[in-house]
């Protein structure tokens, strides 16, 4: 009896059974091809179209931002057209509001001039004063910056219209005031630079006297007295005495 250990296999190589394997192997492998392409196309085109639908989605994101941005620039522009235009209105109210000051305080000044002038002819037509001949009808003194002790003075006198005829005569204006703890008493002729060393008048209805005086260093004014002596009868000299604060004026003389 043979040993069973030692077998001997006959094989029989078939061609036609190797191609039907083949044949097999590659439809096999076509068919997985085939699968994965469904596969990646079905993705290709489900990632393409959510792709072209959110590139859709960003242009219609795009145009409306386009949009707003374009409706506030002109907004923007609008604003400052409208700011330029309120900040213009502005300037044109200031200056008009500044031209109007300056001219009602022109008028002013003009109508306080006026209403002077006014009390003057006034008082030259109809005086307080009913007698006849020459009277102060102003005395003024104002400060000058030119000089350190400098003085502005103005001096009218009048006489009423009633009298036609020319009166004539000599003026003459007296400082009175301390220096150095000591009454003093200063003619304008001798401290007069200029229009005073000589008030000789001669008017039919008013006539004006102005000039610079200069106090000596340390005077200290505290009333003038001014005298006017026109013809040689009991009622031809005439003084009037002035306190000196009420007849200082601010500001430089013009």
């Amino acid at each position: 009896m043979a040993d069973p250990r030692h077998r001997i296999v006959i094989t029989v190589d078939s061609p036609r059974r190797r191609r039907a394997i083949v044949a097999a192997a590659v439809a096999l492998l076509m068919l997985a091809a085939f699968a994965l392409y469904r596969v990646t196309r079905a993705t290709a085109v489900s990632d393409f179209e959510a792709a072209t639908s959110e590139r859709d989605q960003l242009v219609a994101e795009r145009r409306q931002l386009t949009r707003a941005l374009r409706a506030a620039r002109s907004e923007a522009d609008a604003l400052r057209d409208q700011v330029a235009y309120l900040t213009r209105s502005q300037q044109i109210d200031d200056g008009a509001c500044v031209a109007v000051k300056a001219s009602l305080g022109q008028l002013q000044a003009e109508s306080a001039d006026l209403r002077e002038q006014l009390a003057f002819y006034r008082g030259i037509v109809s005086p307080q004063d009913a007698a006849t001949g020459v009277r102060v009808y102003e005395f003024r003194v104002r400060p000058l910056q030119s000089a350190p002790n400098a003085w502005r003075y103005d001096l009218v006198l009048i006489q009423p219209v009633r009298s036609d005829k020319r009166i004539g005569g000599q003026a003459e204006v007296i400082f009175e005031g301390l220096e150095n703890g000591a009454k003093r008493r200063l003619k304008l002729a001798d401290i007069a630079v200029e229009g005073g060393r000589g008030l000789v008048f001669s008017f039919k209805y008013f006539e004006e006297f102005g000039g610079e005086l200069r106090f000596p260093q340390g005077f200290r004014p505290l009333r003038a007295i001014v005298q006017l002596q026109a013809g040689s009868g009991p009622d031809a000299r005439v003084d009037d005495e002035y306190e000196w604060a009420k007849i200082v004026q601010d500001g430089e003389a013009r």
